[in-house]
C-alpha cells in the first residue's frame, strides 16, 4: 500500500545547517522536506501550506521571531501539527516552555545527528497519529454517552405517555359501547342493524389505530438517540405534560 513520504518543515536561521539537513534527511530518509530561516517564514509556510506538514523541526534561537512564538502562534491557531525544538546547550528551561505551548519534544543542537534526527522525527509523527486517534476514541465514546442519555430521555417520554394513550383508547371503546346501546335500544329493527355495523366498523378502525400505536410506541423505545436532539425531546415533553394537565 502506497504511503506518502512524511512532510517536514525545518526552521533554522542558519541557512546552510537548514540546507543540508533538509537535503539529506530527503535523500537518505525519502521525507518530503522544506526549509525556512526566519519564524515569519516559518508562520507563512505553516499558514500557507496545501497539505500540513507531518512534523516541523523549528529553531529555537532566532532574530525576529523566536521558536517560542512560533508555537504560541500555532497555540492561537489551534494548529496542531507536531513540533520538535532544536535548542542549543543549556536551554532546558526553554525546551520545557516549548513543551508547554505544545511541542513534542526537543533536540539539543550539539547532539544531533542525522540519524538521530531522522527517528526523533518518525517517532514523533507515529506519536502525533497516536494522540489523534486516542482523542478521536475519546470523542466517540463522549458520543456515544450523550447519544445513551437522549435515548434514555426519549424512553422516559414514551414511558410518560403510554399509559395516558392506553387508558385514551379504553375510554373511547367503552364509550362506543355504552353510546350505541344507548342509540340502538331507541331505534327501530331496520335502523338499529345499519347502525350497528357503523358502530362495529368504528370499532375495528380504533382497533387497528390502537395497535399501530402501540407498535410505534414499541419501536420508539429500542431507537437510538442522538444528543443533537436533546432539547427538542425536552420540547415534546413539556408539551405533552402541558397537554395532560389542562385535560385533568
Amino acid at each position: 500500500m502506497y504511503q506518502e513520504p512524511l512532510s517536514v518543515l525545518i526552521v533554522d536561521d542558519e541557512e546552510t545547517f537548514a540546507q543540508i539537513l533538509a537535503e539529506q534527511l530527503q535523500e537518505e530518509y525519502g521525507f518530503q522536506t522544506s526549509h525556512v530561516h526566519s519564524g515569519r517564514e516559518a508562520i507563512d509556510a505553516i499558514g500557507n501550506a496545501r497539505r500540513s506538514f507531518d512534523v516541523i523541526l523549528l529553531d529555537y534561537k532566532m532574530p525576529d521571531l523566536t521558536g517560542l512564538n512560533v508555537l504560541q502562534w500555532m497555540h492561537e491557531q489551534k494548529n496542531e501539527t507536531p513540533v520538535v525544538v532544536l535548542t542549543a546547550a543549556g536551554s532546558e528551561t526553554v525546551a520545557v516552555e516549548a513543551m508547554k505551548l505544545g511541542a513534542y519534544d526537543y533536540l539539543r543542537k550539539e547532539h544531533v545527528d542525522l540519524p538521530r534526527i531522522a527517528l526523533v522525527v518518525q517517532a514523533t509523527n507515529e506519536r502525533h497519529l497516536f494522540r489523534i486517534a486516542k482523542l478521536m476514541e475519546e470523542e466517540r465514546w463522549k458520543e456515544i454517552g450523550l447519544n445513551n442519555e437522549a435515548t434514555d430521555k426519549v424512553r422516559d417520554v414514551l414511558n410518560a405517555i403510554a399509559p395516558r394513550i392506553n387508558e385514551t383508547f379504553a375510554d373511547i371503546s367503552s364509550t362506543i359501547d355504552t353510546d350505541a346501546e344507548q342509540a340502538l335500544a331507541k331505534l327501530p329493527e331496520k335502523d338499529r342493524k345499519e347502525l350497528q355495523l357503523i358502530f362495529g366498523e368504528i370499532q375495528r378502525q380504533v382497533g387497528w389505530i390502537e395497535t399501530g400505536v402501540r407498535g410505534l410506541l414499541s419501536l420508539y423505545r429500542i431507537l437510538y438517540a442522538r444528543h443533537s436532539e436533546a432539547g427538542e425531546i425536552d420540547q415534546i415533553r413539556s408539551e405533552i405534560e402541558q397537554k395532560v394537565a389542562k385535560e385533568k
